[in-house]
């Protein structure tokens, strides 16, 4: 009676074990991170300070600085300026231009505290002559083992090295974009709303943007990985639209499973062609995040839904039960023959 009772025991746990298993497997929640995102080809800083000269080249492949404070040290004391931009630069050609609404700046910053930076885009195609020793330097081809700040690149270059603060920021060469809060100890963040990038980046016309990065208040010194040497990257352009929204309409519907259905297993993908994940094929990964963000939004069931496309990703209902039978069959005679085993041993044949 014991042996009995324990047979059903073992066998109904096993049986609501498999059940969530199966359930959890097809209802699992998937979250999406930001899905695309451009690294950025080019990063460095440049200096007008007393520090060191508008003509030095501030490229390390370790780490870009952005500062603007003051330096008093020695007895009898100096001061120092210390001033210093950040320049990032970014191929767009491979985004969707119907991401630009969701663009955001992400990044590492291993020096600082509180505070802010205030962002600018150098004009698309600007050619900065203004004392430019070599006319070739343009928004498009800086690079960052030759850049300084005597170049000219979106600055005055007439601001001398000791002007406090004065960081030379030229309005003629560059747009005033926004800002990004910094938290001590945080990643640095931006958001739309404090620093929108949809309009700069669609009045693009050669694929390519700069962003300067200034200090103009906390009068601090800001330190970012570089990318040439973390696999964090210095800075990341990154777009984060509404999971599951293929069509990048804000609503997650019905609709935005066609291009997933159509696209499945299909390699080379875009965001808007269903590859969700951004892991660049379109997969049942994706399937779920688009599943989860459309019921969670209340728009309506899967009930009626094509979705033969996705036949052989995951376990059929009736082969997932016939092996879950077959492995407690498997248990029960295993458990019976140690029962019967045990038996033998408490009453041996004389």
């Amino acid at each position: 009676m014991n042996l009995a009772r324990q047979k059903i025991g073992v066998i109904s746990a096993f049986s609501a074990l498999l059940a969530f298993a199966f359930v959890s497997h097809l209802v699992q929640p998937e979250r999406a991170q930001a899905q695309v995102f451009v690294t950025a080809t080019d990063d460095a800083s440049t200096s007008n300070d007393t520090s060191r000269g508008p003509g030095v080249t501030n490229d390390r492949n370790d780490f870009v600085e952005i500062r603007n404070y003051q330096d008093v040290s020695g007895d009898p004391p100096v001061t120092t300026t210390r001033k210093k931009i950040g320049f990032f630069k970014y191929d767009i050609s491979g985004i969707n231009s119907q991401l630009f609404q969701f663009a955001t700046l992400t990044g590492v910053f291993t020096r600082g505290g509180d505070g802010t930076y205030t962002v600018y885009g150098l004009n698309d195609g600007e050619m900065n002559l203004d004392n430019v020793p070599d006319g070739s330097v343009t928004e498009a081809n800086w690079s960052e083992s030759t850049l300084t700040y005597s170049q000219g690149l979106g600055v005055d270059t007439s601001v001398a090295t000791t002007a406090l603060g004065d960081l030379g920021i030229d309005p003629d060469e560059t747009t005033e974009l926004g800002t990004i809060t910094l938290v001590n100890g945080e990643p640095l963040q931006s958001n739309p709303t404090d620093l929108p990038l949809a309009a700069f980046l669609s009045a693009d016309t050669n694929d390519v943007v700069t962003f300067m990065l200034a200090d103009l208040v906390s009068g601090t010194e800001w330190r970012m990985t570089a990318h040439e040497a973390s696999t964090e990257n210095s800075l990341r352009l990154a777009f984060s639209p509404t999971p599951g929204d293929t069509d990048l309409d804000g609503v997650v519907e019905l609709e935005d499973l066609d291009p997933i259905r159509t696209n499945y297993r299909h390699q080379g993908v875009a965001y808007t062609g269903g590859d969700l994940s951004g892991d660049g094929t379109v997969t049942f990964r994706d399937f779920r995040i688009w599943k989860t963000a459309y019921l969670n939004s209340g728009a309506g069931s899967l009930d009626g839904v094509d979705l033969g496309f996705l036949s052989g990703s995951v376990p059929e209902p009736a082969s997932f039960w016939l092996a879950a039978i077959a492995s407690l069959g498997l248990l029960a005679r295993r458990r019976s023959r140690r029962g019967k085993l045990g038996a033998v041993r408490r009453h041996p044949v004389k």
